[in-house]
């Protein structure tokens, strides 16, 4: 990737965190999470409106796809976030992405990495399984600690990840990647309306937006923004498994968040891990 490519996924990261903080800390996740993405769709709403243009058929089929898979991403991370820290969620989600996107893009888009690009993308798969071992004998007890409920919630979110980055890579190629966002978002929250109305109905969504209204405006702001950072890096040229491996270097950010400010538990492996996945970040782009 260039150097203003690499600078803006980084950037991209450091947004995309903001939203799992704020979903972690959120009292009622599901109404939080409606909140969160109806604040997004009317703050952007007037780049939508400057950005409109008449949208093809296939990408809105890409589109109705898309939003399946984000709105059941949002699903699996809120259930995964009741049992599990955000340490510990949130690099599990986001280590399984990078390997299954590669699959997918080097099956369906033609997107084969570099030597250099492979090995970074490996580098931070590697350092996001780290990240979620408590110390040097916990290999041992890495199959356990799959079989707990967090953390198949959290792999079946990065599976959603993996397919709808696929496919949203495939869409930027046909709309402008800030309207698509737009819509891919907005969908989504169309997706997720009945969900969240079945677990909190009406009565929780008004008690959580006076609990949390300022953290879902910059949760939704950030959220919207970060997205849309990744898919105009991929309009622009940078492949898919690049960008999705990079990105997760917010892994990281999201550590460090949950270790300061959540009270959650840090130690040497997940120093390690987080080496492993900024070298794998360095790698990615200065040879990907």
């Amino acid at each position: 990737m260039t150097p203003l490519a690499l600078a803006l996924v980084l950037g991209s990261a450091a947004l995309h965190v903001i939203q799992h903080v704020a979903l972690k800390r959120a009292n009622d996740r599901w109404a939080f999470l409606w909140w969160m993405w109806l604040c997004a769709s009317v703050i952007f709403l007037p780049v939508a409106i400057v950005m409109w243009r008449p949208v093809p058929l296939v990408v809105w089929a890409l589109l109705a796809v898309s939003a399946v898979f984000e709105a059941l991403y949002y699903l699996a991370i809120t259930r995964a976030y009741r049992t599990g820290d955000l340490s510990l969620v949130y690099p599990l989600a986001r280590g399984v992405a990078p390997l299954l996107l590669c699959v997918w893009t080097a099956l369906l888009l033609n997107e084969r990495p570099s030597a250099g690009g492979a090995l970074g993308i490996a580098l931070i798969v590697a350092g996001l399984c780290v990240v979620n071992l408590a110390g040097a004998d916990a290999f041992r007890g890495l199959r356990a600690a799959l079989g707990q409920s967090a953390a198949r919630w959290a792999l079946l979110a990065g599976l959603c990840i993996s397919l709808y980055t696929t496919i949203d890579k495939a869409g930027v190629t046909r709309a402008p990647a800030l309207l698509y966002t737009y819509l891919a978002m907005t969908l989504t929250l169309v997706y997720l309306t009945p969900v969240v109305l079945h677990h909190s109905g009406w009565q929780g969504l008004k008690a959580e937006w006076r609990r949390s209204w300022p953290a879902a405006l910059l949760a939704g702001a950030s959220a919207m923004s970060a997205y849309a950072i990744a898919l105009y890096v991929m309009e622009r040229g940078a492949p898919a498994n690049y960008v999705g491996a990079t990105r997760e270097i917010s892994v990281v950010f999201g550590a460090v968040i949950g270790t300061l400010f959540l009270n959650e538990r840090a130690g040497p492996m997940r120093v390690a891990g987080a080496i492993l996945i900024t070298t794998g970040v360095a790698a990615t782009g200065l040879f990907g």
